[in-house]
């Protein structure tokens, strides 16, 4: 990267940086070795030495359920304990089939750095940390414990002064237990205890109770508390969520970069689909409080509540936004002697203190044209805030911020050039002080050389306005990629700015950036040589595949016909799932010696066995829409009966009624008699198309899942839509979302059959009341 700049050199970036990082990933049989690294001079010339490497290696290789961590990498067991800070060493990850799952680390958090080369001439001790995560899980539950130690080496510094640095000692316990035991209910908890020693040179406590026995607590030794309770349930579509979170005041450990804590949280969650499932609707409700240990001069809560909606409007269009609103209170515990002594001061002003935020968003997007090649987005955002004390909000103590933003794009695909414009309208007005923004920009993109060569030229401009002072800032962008031989990319990209003020000079700056990679698909690595062995040609031998808790055995012509049996046996897939199958199988038949012919076997029947347990579910799925289904036409049934019996009193009440048409003299009462009669067939139709329905359903509804695959409707169904829900399952849709689905899909295709299948035969009136 290259930066220059005719400003103030002092505040300048460094004229030269680089940045070599790259990815590969070596790979053969169950093994897999990827490997990352980074060598940069970022840290170069920074003025002091950082207590982390710039420079960074990783390698992680994995074996079956065996997984390594080795060199600069980080690792997470929970946000309590070690929560992803990075340290150079080891780490151990083992999932075994077992309902034990162990995880463990080893390494340097810190290494030492001296005064006279620290950041602000604050020293940093070397620290090493080490943990393991032991968990059991169960179907319907889990268990688990979480270890940290840390702790800084005295002996890596020699200080004069201390300047407040300490050597620091850390252990951390956690146990967490997640169950759903309850249908559709989820519970997570996690309990962390933090031993931390201030000072590990401090004396050691004489006597103290169990647990400074325990901990071999010093002097300096705390000891801190962090609770987490979570639960969510799922009620049909919407989902109810509790959190409740306690953490105790300076609660710390050196596993973490950064914690929050003396703090209390209760917040109260709730999510669901409307209207089809085109308006999805989240809301959270929160309570906050500190000063847990009642020990500070002020104390702060604060209530948070938020509303996020999308409405998918059509394909098109999309609408999406959000609210939020923030009050904090803050009360001052006033010292009695300064009421006493300070007649000036007042209780009702200072002891009630708020602060009210509020924030809410819109956004709009509209997709259009032939091949739907524009898209035209805008967005509105609205910030506000204000401070209030005694229940007054005084001048310059609120402020608001609004941005407009409205951008367009078009690709025309067949020249492969893209256009996109944009415009920005900020308005600030922060206290007294009123400021505002406009800007716009342009930008084009072309592809070139069989889409090898991407390039980009783009314009932007801002210009601020204030009470006191106004800038503007033009730019020019050119980015550019190329792939060569699909394995190499080279990219280029300058940006250059023009700024000028009217407190400052004029000055403009120039950054390019230049980035090369290379791909590799694959590192085979060379086959272990074994010592050739004559061995003794068999004609047609008898193998033998285990595959879960069957046994194919046979000649290889007997095992082909095994699995050619179980391919004809299987159940109806979508066609592109059914080929590829086939594809597996005529591979198996292909393959030249044995060995190659068991791993082609087990492939095809691994594959064979997902489809199978993907109609299983699928077929779960039906069983379950059909009887909710089933439920719901019985509810809405005695409605449509109760319409018919309605219009079919009109008819027979009506004096015409069973009169000879040659008998009629009274045309005006016919033409009445007969618009009764019109709608009694209307509402007639109805109700026998929702009787022969529910029929249908019924029979479904009381068919065993692994059966209900053979209804004839329901197959000619199958024929329609089961590549969609394939589709679906294999993206791990959920089951609301699937059964939301069939229910969409069955609901028309059933109310087809029942219009070209209905008769009019008698109705049978199963709510008729006789008095």
């Amino acid at each position: 990267m290259y930066y220059t700049s005719n400003a103030d050199t002092q505040n300048s970036r460094e004229p030269f940086t680089y940045l070599l990082s790259g990815n590969l990933n070596i790979s053969a049989f169950n093994f897999s070795v990827p490997l990352f690294y980074s060598i940069t001079n970022q840290g170069n010339n920074l003025g002091y030495t950082a207590p982390f490497d710039f420079n960074r290696l990783s390698i992680m290789p994995k074996y079956k359920w065996v997984k390594a961590y080795i060199g600069n990498v980080s690792m997470t067991f929970s946000p309590y304990t070690l929560s992803g800070f990075p340290f150079k060493g080891v780490g151990l990850e083992l999932t075994p089939q077992s309902p034990f799952k162990i995880t463990l680390m080893g390494g340097q958090l810190l290494k030492a750095v001296s005064e006279e080369e620290a950041l602000g001439g604050i020293p940093v001790y070397q620290r090493f940390g080490y943990g393991a995560k032991i968990g059991f899980e169960k179907e319907r539950y889990k268990l688990g414990w979480i270890g940290f130690y840390a702790k800084d080496d005295v002996n890596s510094l020699t200080m004069v002064t201390d300047k407040g640095v300490t050597p620091k000692e850390n252990f951390v316990n956690s146990l967490t237990f997640s169950t759903s035991v309850i249908k559709n209910l989820n519970l997570n908890v996690e309990y962390a205890l933090s031993v931390l020693t201030d000072d590990t040179r401090s004396n050691t406590l004489s006597g103290g109770n169990f647990r400074d026995k325990l901990f071999s607590s010093k002097e300096s030794t705390s000891f801190m508390n962090a609770l987490n309770v979570n639960f969510d349930y799922n009620i049909q579509k919407s989902i109810v969520g509790l959190t409740y979170e306690r953490i105790d005041p300076n609660y710390n450990t050196l596993g973490a970069l950064y914690f929050n804590n003396d703090l209390e949280n209760i917040a109260l969650r709730f999510s669901r689909p409307f209207y089809q499932d085109k308006i999805t609707v989240s809301t959270s409700l929160g309570f906050q409080r500190d000063d847990l240990a009642k020990e500070k001069k002020q104390d702060t809560k604060r209530v948070v509540g938020s509303i996020n909606m999308n409405y998918r409007v059509t394909d098109q269009i999309n609408v999406t936004g959000s609210y939020s609103n923030f009050s904090t209170y803050t009360n001052k515990k006033l010292d009695q002697f300064e009421l006493i002594n300070n007649p000036n001061v007042v209780v009702s002003d200072t002891l009630d203190y708020r602060q009210l935020s509020q924030n809410a968003n819109v956004n709009m997007s509209y997709a259009f044209g032939s091949k739907r090649n524009q898209n035209l987005n805008f967005n509105y955002s609205i910030a506000g805030q204000a401070n209030e004390q005694g229940g007054v909000i005084r001048r310059g103590q609120a402020s608001t911020v609004q941005n407009y933003n409205l951008a367009h794009s078009i690709n025309f695909i067949e020249m492969k050039v893209g256009l996109n414009s944009s415009l920005n309208y900020t308005n600030n007005q922060v206290g007294i002080n009123n400021s505002s923004s406009t800007g716009a920009s342009v930008g084009a993109s072309k592809k070139l050389f069989k889409d090898k060569l991407n390039t980009n030229l783009g314009f932007l401009y801002n210009n601020s306005q204030g009470d006191m002072n106004s800038s503007s800032v033009f730019g020019i962008k050119f980015n550019n990629s190329y792939t060569l031989l699909e394995q190499h990319n080279f990219s280029m990209n300058i940006i250059s700015m023009f700024r000028s003020s009217t407190n400052t000079q004029k000055f403009n700056d120039l950054t390019a950036t230049f980035n090369y990679a290379y791909s590799i698909d694959k590192v085979k690595l060379p086959a272990k040589k074994e010592p050739k062995k004559e061995k003794e040609i068999v004609l047609n031998p008898v193998l033998k595949i285990n595959y879960k808790e069957k046994t194919y055995q046979g000649t290889r012509d007997e095992i082909i016909k095994q699995l050619q049996d179980l391919q004809l046996a299987l159940r109806p897939i979508p066609k592109e799932d059914s080929d590829e199958l086939q594809h597996l199988l005529t591979l198996t038949t292909l393959t030249p010696d044995d060995e190659s012919f068991k791993e082609k076997a087990l492939t095809y029947l691994k594959a064979y066995d997902l489809n199978n347990d993907i109609l299983d579910k699928y077929n779960n799925y039906i069983l379950e829409t059909v009887k909710s289904l089933q439920e719901e036409m019985k509810r809405k049934d005695e409605g449509f009966e109760n319409d018919y019996v309605m219009a079919l009193g009109r008819v027979n009440k009506h004096k015409l009624h069973g009169v000879n048409e040659e008998d009629i003299t009274d045309k005006t009462s016919y033409k009445s008699y007969l618009k009764l009669v019109e709608r009694k067939n209307k509402k007639l139709q109805p109700l026998l198309v929702h009787r022969w329905m529910i029929n249908e359903i019924s029979i479904l509804a009381n068919t065993p899942a692994a059966e209900i695959h053979q209804n004839e409707n329901l197959s000619n169904f199958n024929k329609q839509e089961l590549n969609q829900f394939f589709k679906m399952m294999k993206e791990k849709k959920t089951d609301t979302e699937v059964i939301e689905e069939l229910k969409i899909k069955l609901i028309p295709f059933y109310h087809d059959l029942a219009i070209k299948n209905v008769k009019d035969d008698e109705v049978e009136f199963k709510y008729l009341k006789i008095n």
